[in-house]
C-alpha cells in the first residue's frame, strides 16, 4: 500500500482537515470574545501560537493511535480485519462538514452583517476639540484638533510609500502617484487621522517595524502596499495591519487594466473605511469614486507633475510641474484636479517673484474662472480659489475664509492645512498659528519644514525656552535643514541674547538668504564691528535683476555711511539712485513685487544719495497703493523709514517702523533689546524710539 493510501486509510489526511477547520473556528470565536472582557491581545496570540504548534503532533498522534470501541489503541496493536476507521472516518467527515458549513456561516455574516455607526466618542467630534491656548490673550479660546496620543482619536492611519515592483524603474513615478492619490482620498475621511506623505517617506527610510511605526506615530493602522505596472495592466497589493499587534487586518490584490486604477484608489479607500468601522455618507461615498479624468496619458502626465513638485527645485521645478499639467489639461479639459493644481503652480511662479510681466498670474485666474464657471462646488475648485487668493492676492483673510470651509470635504487635506496655518501666520493671529502648527504636526510629524513652523510660532508667541527646545532637537534630528537651522539661531538669539549664535550661523556654506535669516546675520555683523562681512553678505544674495541689485547697492551705501566710509558710501548711492531714476517713472512695476514696493524701494534708493524731492514724490506714490498683506506694508515701511534716515531724519524713520515694533513675528522686542547697538545706529536721535527702548527695557 502506498505512503498516500496509508494516510487516508489512518485518517490523518481526515484529521489535518478537521483540525484546521477547527483552530479558524477557535480563533474567530477568540478574536469576538476575547476584547469584550478586555483580555490582552497576547492571549489570541498565545492561542493561535499553541494550535499551530499543536498541528504536527496531533497528525503523529492520527497515525500512530486508533479510536477504538474499548478507547484509543496503538494501530500496531489492531488486526486489521477487525479496525473500525471507516466508521470512524465517517464521523470526522460530517464533523468536517458541519465545520465547513459554520466557516461559511460566519464569513457570511461578517460580510453582510451592518455595520454600526462610529461611536462619536471614539473620534471625538470630528476629531477637534476647544482648548485654552496659554498663549492666547485673556484666555481666549483657540480651536485645537485632538492630541493623535489621547483616548479621543484613537484611528489613525500610516500609509507606507507603495513599494514599485514594475520591472521598468522609470514607473516609480506611476507607483508614487497611485500612492499619493490613494492617501488624498483616504485624507477626505473626517474621523481618521491620516499621516502625510511627506512624514511617510521619511519613516519608510528607516525601516521599522510596524508597532514602532505605531508607536512613534501615534496611529492604530498602517498600510503597506506594492505596484506593478506591465504595458497598459497594474497589478496593486494592499494589506492593513493593526499597529500594536502586528496583526493583519486586512490584505487585497488588485489586478486591473491601467484605465482601471482610478477604482482601485476609490476601492481601497473604501474598504479601509470598511474595516475600521468609519461612518461614511452616501455623498462621501460618491466623491470617493469619483474618477478625475478618462484619459490614461492625461493621468501619467498629472501624476509625473506630482512627482515633480515632491521634488522642490523652486523656479525651475515650478516651471517643470506647469509643462506637464498642461499637457495634462489639453488632452483632458474636463480635468478638475489637474486644472486645480495648475492654478497653484501658476500662483507658485508668481510667489517666488519669476512673473516681472504678470503672465503667470493672468493664466492662472483663466484656469481659476473655467474651474468656478463649470465646477463651482467642487471641494478642487474651493481650494484652487483658496491659493490663488494666498499666492497672487496675498490676500489672507479670503484664503483662510476658503479654507476653513474645506473643513467638512477634506478634513485632513496637507495643502489645506498648511494653507489655513500659513493665512493665521501671516495675518499675525499668532495664538491661532500656534495651535494650527500643533495640529499640523499631528498631521506631519516627522516634516522638517512643519517642525520649523512650529518652532516660528513659538518664537511668534515669545515662547523662546519651548522654540529653543524644539529647535535643538531638529538640529539634532535634520542638521542640513538651512531653514531649521537659521530658526534656531534667531531662536538662540530671542531667547539667550546670543548674537554669536548668529553670527555662526552667517559662516555656514552657502551663506544664508535673506529668506533663510541673512538680514538678521548682516546686522548682527555689522553691530560687533565686522562692516566688509555685512556687505559681503548682502552683495552674495541673488540679486534678480539690475534694479534690484540696485536696492542692495543702496542698502550698503547706509552701512557704509553709519560705518564713517563715506566716499565708499557716495560712490554706491549715487549709482543706486541712477537705476531709480532710469526706471521708476519710465517702466511698469514689476507684477509679481507689487506697486507700492516698487515706488517705496525707489524712495529708498533716492533716500541714501539724499534725494529729498524724489523721496518724497515717490513715498506718496507708495502710500497711495492698496496693500492688503501686513508682509507687503511692512516691506514698503522698511523701505520708506531708511529714505528718511538717508534724509537725517530719525524721528520719521522710526516712525515708519513703530507699528510694528514689538510684534512676534515681524519685530520682536527681544531682537530690538539684543541688537540694540546697531537700533541706536538707525534711531537714536529719535526721541519716539528712546522712549520705547525705555519702555521695553534693557538687554536681559
Amino acid at each position: 500500500m502506498s505512503f498516500l493510501a496509508e494516510l487516508k486509510r489512518r485518517n490523518v489526511i481526515r484529521m489535518a482537515g478537521l483540525y484546521v477547520v477547527s483552530a479558524w473556528l477557535i480563533v474567530q470565536v477568540a478574536e469576538t470574545l476575547l476584547p469584550a472582557f478586555e483580555i490582552p491581545n497576547w492571549v489570541l496570540r498565545a492561542i493561535i501560537i499553541v494550535l499551530a504548534l499543536g498541528f504536527i503532533p496531533t497528525l503523529i498522534f492520527s497515525w500512530v493511535f486508533e479510536l477504538t470501541p474499548e478507547g484509543l489503541k496503538r494501530e500496531s496493536e489492531i488486526d486489521r480485519a477487525q479496525s473500525v476507521t471507516a466508521q470512524t472516518s465517517q464521523r470526522m467527515d460530517r464533523l468536517l462538514l458541519f465545520g465547513l458549513i459554520a466557516v461559511v456561516g460566519l464569513m457570511i455574516v461578517d460580510r453582510l452583517w451592518p455595520r454600526a455607526p462610529a461611536d462619536s466618542g471614539e473620534a471625538g467630534s470630528a476629531s477637534t476639540f476647544v482648548a485654552k491656548d496659554e498663549a492666547s490673550p485673556a484666555g481666549a479660546k483657540t480651536k485645537v484638533d485632538a492630541d493623535p496620543t489621547s483616548a479621543n482619536s484613537v484611528r489613525g492611519i500610516a500609509v507606507l510609500p507603495f513599494t514599485n515592483l514594475s520591472p521598468d524603474p522609470d514607473n516609480a513615478f506611476f507607483a508614487g502617484g497611485v500612492y499619493e492619490e490613494v492617501l488624498t482620498k483616504l485624507a477626505r475621511l473626517a474621523d481618521l487621522r491620516v499621516i502625510s506623505r511627506t512624514s511617510m517617506e521619511r519613516i519608510a527610510e528607516e525601516k521599522l517595524e510596524v508597532s514602532a511605526i505605531g508607536r512613534r506615530l501615534g496611529v492604530s493602522h498602517v498600510l503597506e502596499g506594492s505596484v506593478r505596472r506591465a504595458g497598459n495592466q497594474v497589478r496593486v497589493t494592499v494589506q492593513l495591519i493593526e499597529a500594536e499587534s502586528d496583526a493583519h487586518v486586512w490584505a487585497e490584490n488588485y489586478d486591473r487594466g491601467l484605465d482601471d486604477v482610478f477604482a482601485i484608489q476609490s476601492e481601497i479607500a473604501l474598504a479601509i473605511a470598511d474595516q475600521l468601522k468609519l461612518s461614511l455618507s452616501p455623498q462621501l461615498q460618491a466623491d470617493l469614486g469619483e474618477r478625475p479624468t478618462q484619459d490614461p496619458a492625461a493621468y501619467e502626465l498629472y501624476l509625473r507633475a506630482l512627482q515633480e513638485r515632491q521634488n522642490w527645485r523652486g523656479v525651475v521645478g515650478f516651471r517643470a510641474v506647469i509643462d506637464l499639467l498642461e499637457q495634462a489639461v489639453q488632452r483632458d479639459d474636463q480635468f478638475i484636479v489637474a486644472k486645480g493644481a495648475l492654478v497653484d503652480a501658476y500662483g507658485r511662479m508668481h510667489w517666488l517673484r519669476a512673473d516681472p510681466d504678470g503672465a503667470y498670474q493672468r493664466n492662472a485666474r483663466s484656469v481659476m474662472a473655467d474651474l468656478e464657471l463649470h465646477w463651482p462646488t467642487h471641494p478642487e475648485t474651493a481650494l484652487a480659489r483658496a491659493r490663488l487668493h494666498y499666492n497672487i492676492d496675498r490676500d489672507y483673510e479670503r484664503a483662510l475664509k476658503q479654507f476653513e470651509a474645506l473643513q467638512t470635504s477634506l478634513p485632513n487635506h496637507p495643502m489645506r492645512l498648511l494653507g489655513a496655518a500659513a493665512c493665521l501666520k501671516r495675518l499675525n493671529r499668532h495664538a491661532e498659528f500656534l495651535a494650527a502648527a500643533r495640529r499640523n504636526l499631528e498631521i506631519d510629524p516627522e516634516s522638517p519644514l512643519v517642525r520649523g513652523e512650529l518652532i516660528q510660532a513659538l518664537m511668534n508667541n515669545e515662547r523662546y525656552d519651548e522654540a529653543l527646545n524644539l529647535g535643538e532637537a531638529e538640529a539634532r534630528r535634520f542638521s542640513s535643514e538651512q531653514r531649521n537651522e537659521g530658526m534656531l539661531a534667531e531662536a538662540r538669539l530671542l531667547g539667550r541674547q546670543d548674537v554669536d549664535a548668529v553670527l555662526r550661523y552667517g559662516d555656514r556654506t552657502p551663506p544664508p538668504s535673506f529668506d533663510m535669516g541673512g538680514e538678521t546675520v548682516v546686522t548682527a555683523r555689522f553691530m560687533r564691528g565686522d562692516v566688509d562681512g555685512a556687505l559681503a553678505l548682502i552683495a552674495q544674495q541673488e540679486w534678480v535683476t539690475p534694479r534690484a541689485e540696485a536696492w542692495g547697492a543702496a542698502m550698503r551705501a547706509e552701512l557704509l555711511r553709519l560705518a564713517g566710509r563715506l566716499e565708499e558710501s557716495r560712490q554706491l548711492a549715487d549709482e543706486a539712485y541712477a537705476v531709480a531714476r532710469a526706471t521708476t517713472d519710465s517702466e511698469t512695476p514689476r507684477a509679481d513685487l507689487g506697486v507700492a514696493f516698487w515706488y517705496a524701494s525707489a524712495a529708498q534708493m533716492a533716500g541714501v544719495a539724499g534725494a529729498r524731492e524724489d523721496v518724497l514724490r515717490w513715498q506718496e506714490q507708495a502710500l497711495g497703493q492698496p496693500l492688503l498683506a501686513i508682509d507687503d506694508k511692512w516691506l514698503v515701511a522698511r523701505s520708506l523709514s531708511a529714505a528718511h534716515r538717508g534724509l537725517g531724519d530719525p524721528e520719521t524713520a522710526w516712525s515708519f517702523i513703530a507699528p510694528y515694533a514689538g510684534d512676534g513675528r515681524i519685530l520682536p522686542r527681544a531682537e530690538l533689546r539684543a541688537l540694540k547697538p546697531y537700533y541706536d545706529k538707525l534711531f537714536g536721535d529719535s526721541p519716539s524710539y528712546q522712549a520705547y527702548m525705555r519702555q521695553i527695557g534693557e538687554p536681559q
